[in-house]
Formats: C-alpha cells, sequence, structure tokens
C-alpha cells in the first residue's frame, strides 16, 4: 500500500520532491529508497536548462483586494463604492445574485489572515485601500474616516510585525459612488486631482508600506467597466468610454508618480502601475496571424506599457483606430491623442514593471467588422481560440505554462531589462476538494518556466505574488471562481472558516528550500479533473461567449 501511495502521489504532482519528500517519512526504507531511485531515473526527463532554485532574495507573496475580502461594506463610518451599489441592483449582474457585503470577513478577521500569509512562509502581503473607508464619499477636504485609518494602520503594523513587507495597491476598481453620482469617473479629467489628494493622504498616514501601486489592471477595469459594462459602474460604450478610461487612468497614474516623488523625497518604497498581460501566440506562421498575435499584445499589454516606459500609445494602436474611427464617420479618432506635456509627463513614471499573468490564447487575424458599428474588439480585430491539447482550469482559463516564459521576454525586448514583479499569477479549482493537485502543478511548471526566463534569458524577475490568499469574491462571477489556497465554503459555512489545501504545504516547502525539480516538467499539460477541454473560435460574431479573466 505505502508503494501505492507513492506513485499516486508521482502521478498527482510533478514537482513530486516537494510532495513526495515531505510524504516519505511514512514510509519503510526500502519504499525511501525505491522512492530516492525513482526520483534520480526522471531527473533528466525536462528540456528546460534553469537549476530549480530561485535567489535568496526573490520575495514571494500573497495578494487581495478590499472589496473581494473585506465585507463590511457598510460599517464604522465607510462610505459606498460603485460595487456596493452595483452589486445591489435588481436583477443583479453578479452571478447567483452574490454580493461582497460579508466576502470573507476579513475586516474583522484581519489578524487571522495576516498569520496565514506569514503561515505559508511568504515575504510580503499584497492589499488594496478601500478608498470610501478612509474618504466616504471620495472627497479628501472633509475629514478622514477615523475608524478607518485605524484598520489600516493596525493592519500594516501587524503586517510589518510578523516580518512581511506591505504592498499597497491604491486604487482596485472601488471607486466613491458619491464622485460618480457627481459626474467624477475615470472617464474625465476631473477625477485626476482627487484621486491625487486621495492618494497623498494614503501615502502620508502609511509611510511603512514597502512598494506601492497606483491602479490595478487598468485594461480589465476600462474595458469591463467602460467598455463591456460588466463590472461596476456597468457603462456600455465599447470602443469609445474604455479608451477614454485608459487615457485617464494613465494621467492619474502619472501624477500620483509625480507628487509621490516631489513631496516624498525621504520615502523609497518603488511605485508603479500593474498590468495584465497575457500571451497571444499565433495560430499558425502566417504572416497575418503573427501581425494579429503583436496587434493584440500592443492592445491589450502596449497601450498601458508603452506610454509609462516609453511614451505615447503604441503605434498600431493608433493607426488602427484611426482608421475605422475614420471609416466609421466619426471627425477625429475614437482614440484620445496624448499632447507632447502629456507624454512627457506619464514616460518614465515606474520604479519597476508590474504584470499581471493567468492565460494563454492563439491569435488568427480576423476579416474586416463592417464599419457600421463602433467596438474595442473591431479594432483588435483578432480571432482567439485555444488549442486542442491545452487544459483548461474551471474557470476555463488556458493552462500554458511558456506563455509566461513568452510574455516575460517580450516585456524586456519591449521595454528594456527592467525589474519585474509579477503581482498576480493564480488558476481556480471548483470549490470541490481541497486536494488541489492541479494547482501545485500549475505552480511548479509556470514557476519553471519564470526561472528559465530569470536564468537562462536574463529577465529580471524579482518577486511574485500568489492570486489568491483564499477563496474570495471574484467579481462578476460571485463565489463561483476559487483562486485561494486556503478554501472558504460561502455557502455553507456561516463561520468562514480559512481551511488550508494541499497547496498550502506546497508554499511552504518552496519558502524554505527556495527550489523546485523543474526536470520533472516536460513543457505540455494533460487535462486536468476538472473543466472541458478543447478548441474554441470566437469572432465579432459571438464575443459575448469570450472566456476572460472575469
Amino acid at each position: 500500500m505505502e508503494g501505492i501511495l507513492l506513485v499516486y502521489l508521482y502521478k498527482k504532482v510533478r514537482c513530486y520532491n516537494l510532495i513526495v519528500v515531505s510524504e516519505v517519512k511514512m514510509l519503510s526504507p526500502f519504499y525511501l529508497w525505491l522512492a530516492v531511485i525513482f526520483i534520480i531515473s526522471r531527473s533528466n526527463a525536462s528540456h528546460l536548462k534553469n537549476n530549480g532554485v530561485f535567489p535568496k532574495k526573490f520575495i514571494f507573496g500573497a495578494a487581495t483586494a478590499a472589496y473581494q475580502i473585506e465585507g463590511a461594506w457598510n460599517e464604522d463610518g465607510k462610505g459606498e463604492s460603485v460595487w456596493d451599489e452595483f452589486v445591489h441592483r435588481s436583477p443583479s449582474p453578479i452571478a447567483n445574485n452574490e454580493t461582497g457585503d460579508v466576502a470573507c470577513d476579513s475586516y474583522h478577521r484581519w489578524k487571522e489572515d495576516l498569520h496565514l500569509v506569514s503561515n505559508l512562509g511568504m515575504q510580503y502581503y499584497r492589499f488594496s485601500i478601500a478608498w470610501t473607508r478612509l474618504f466616504p464619499d471620495g472627497y479628501v477636504g472633509k475629514k478622514i474616516n477615523q475608524a478607518g485609518l485605524i484598520y489600516y494602520k493596525k493592519l500594516i503594523q501587524e503586517v510589518v510585525k510578523l516580518g512581511l513587507m506591505p504592498v499597497v495597491t491604491l486604487f482596485h476598481w472601488d471607486l466613491p459612488l458619491k464622485l460618480y453620482q457627481d459626474g467624477i469617473s475615470w472617464t474625465n479629467d476631473s477625477i485626476i486631482d482627487i484621486y491625487v489628494n486621495y492618494t497623498r493622504q494614503v501615502i502620508k498616514h502609511f509611510p511603512e508600506v514597502s512598494i506601492w501601486i497606483t491602479v490595478n489592471e487598468p485594461r480589465i477595469y476600462c474595458r469591463y467597466s467602460y467598455g463591456l459594462g460588466t463590472l461596476a459602474p456597468g457603462i456600455k460604450e465599447s470602443g469609445i468610454l474604455d479608451y477614454q478610461c485608459s487615457y485617464v487612468i494613465l494621467k492619474a497614474h502619472a501624477a500620483v508618480y509625480r507628487m509621490y516623488k516631489k513631496e516624498f523625497p525621504l520615502y523609497k518604497a518603488p511605485m508603479s502601475i500593474v498590468v495584465d498581460c497575457q500571451w497571444y501566440e499565433p495560430e499558425t506562421n502566417k504572416t497575418a496571424d503573427i501581425q494579429a498575435a503583436d496587434r493584440q499584445q500592443q492592445f491589450e499589454c502596449g497601450m498601458y506599457y508603452h506610454p509609462v516606459f516609453i511614451g505615447d500609445w503604441p503605434s498600431v494602436v493608433v493607426e488602427r483606430v484611426a482608421e475605422r474611427s475614420k471609416k466609421e464617420g466619426y471627425k477625429k479618432s475614437r482614440l484620445p491623442k496624448f499632447t507632447m506635456e502629456e507624454i512627457k509627463f506619464i514616460r518614465g513614471t515606474h520604479d519597476y514593471l508590474a504584470v499581471n499573468h493567468y492565460y494563454t490564447f492563439l491569435a488568427a487575424d480576423e476579416p474586416e467588422a463592417p464599419y457600421n458599428h463602433t467596438d474595442y474588439d473591431n479594432d483588435v480585430r483578432v480571432i482567439n481560440s485555444r488549442s486542442p491539447d491545452w487544459a483548461l482550469a474551471s474557470n476555463k482559463y488556458a493552462i500554458v505554462p511558456w506563455g509566461v516564459r513568452r510574455v516575460l521576454n517580450w516585456l524586456k525586448q519591449q521595454y528594456g531589462n527592467n525589474m519585474i514583479i509579477i503581482t498576480e499569477m493564480g488558476t481556480s479549482d471548483d470549490g470541490s476538494s481541497l486536494n488541489d493537485y492541479e494547482r501545485i502543478n500549475f505552480y511548479c511548471d509556470y514557476f519553471c518556466e519564470i526561472l528559465e526566463a530569470m536564468q537562462i534569458d536574463r529577465v529580471k524577475v524579482i518577486g511574485l505574488s500568489v492570486w489568491s490568499l483564499m477563496d474570495n469574491f471574484e467579481w462578476n462571477a460571485g463565489y463561483a471562481s476559487h483562486f485561494g489556497l486556503y478554501n472558504i465554503n460561502f455557502h455553507n459555512d456561516t463561520t468562514l472558516r480559512r481551511t488550508p489545501k494541499r497547496s498550502v504545504g506546497f508554499f511552504k516547502m518552496l519558502n524554505k528550500t527556495r527550489k523546485l525539480h523543474c526536470s520533472g516538467y516536460k513543457g505540455n499539460w494533460t487535462e486536468p479533473n476538472w473543466g472541458p477541454h478543447g478548441k474554441e473560435h470566437y469572432s465579432y460574431d459571438n464575443r459575448l461567449h469570450r472566456s476572460h479573466k472575469l
């Protein structure tokens, strides 16, 4: 029976040294010897060249966001955000009519949650500030909400006490509702000074912060909040307001960065903006498909990195939107034009490069859509698909480990060899089991590809945060997606108990040893126990069925 257990664990987990060796203590000497021989016999299975070791200074962390975990939506003087209004609409725009009213109840259980991070052996904790918990109506002219200030002060002090670095996101999608009702949103410049005033107060009150993030995922936020309308505040102006939102957010990010450097010269914490950057692989070696993949990469990543690291929008984005705008009958491009002063103001507003990475798609050139319909996707003009041999997680993300290495090399090639922090990476399970071997395999293989980028390609990746510390409110999916290392049964356990999944042991061991056995990684994936499997095409005729990080 002990021998069967050994083989079973190997089949389940590719980074078997981290799991099997931790389990072999219960084996007899014979089976322990067999385990060693078995591992040695597999040692040359991989095409990778890295040594499987993360540097001692490499920092691992766990990530969360305020609305997704805090709850306490109307307690202790907190004001409403657009998300508080959005989830209470009828009919509900959220799966199963769920809300973040309670979420993980981390507002009351923050100390317990911080000890979960520490228990994992992580080096930092990434979380966000709820704007309306400090300034209930969004305006800084009024007195700061003391209960909110005390909450974040205690949280940050405990993070430091536990030997962790606080990594703070200033805006993670929860715009104050009063601002929005006053006509102030991310689609007009009037928000910029208000946002700078808010961030100034946060920075002033929390000097212990180790790393600052101005905005999380502007592409996702702008596209789905102001383009498709599936995230709060739910505006559907695709190809118009999503571009305007991107334009304003980039200027707001730069304004915060400039203020920070000018007014807080003694603060040493680096600051940047987080961009979600997935990988788009050409479906064929045809020139049109290669160009399509690059075009999508520029629209979805370059639109946010290019202004910050180089200056202005990527040229292909400018040309495509201008071309379609003209043929659609617009007098000028739907993409706002940066002035020379704005280009200079935004360029260089970074101390590191931050990227969230989750999935890979194939990309093929798409026939031009009719000019009687304005839509962001028509500007991009790409058909996405998934290869038949790619596995899918429970939320239909394609699991393609080599995609992260290609993204990292693309970022280096496009923007220079910056220090990179992968601020989110993770996969979802279906919530049915604590034995999340597929998640362990996901991280093993993605981490091996990251090590390959670091050691072979010389990409300067210095840290990585896992999404997420615990299962939480996943925006319009409600509680259907389970990204956490700790399980929470939102539907059948009113105590919201945090229960460790098998992956908790994986991260404890990784943080202790800093080592993976990438020799067990072959660069391909078989289908896990959850999710469908197969190639799916998407075009402008059925875009509502696209599978994205939502």
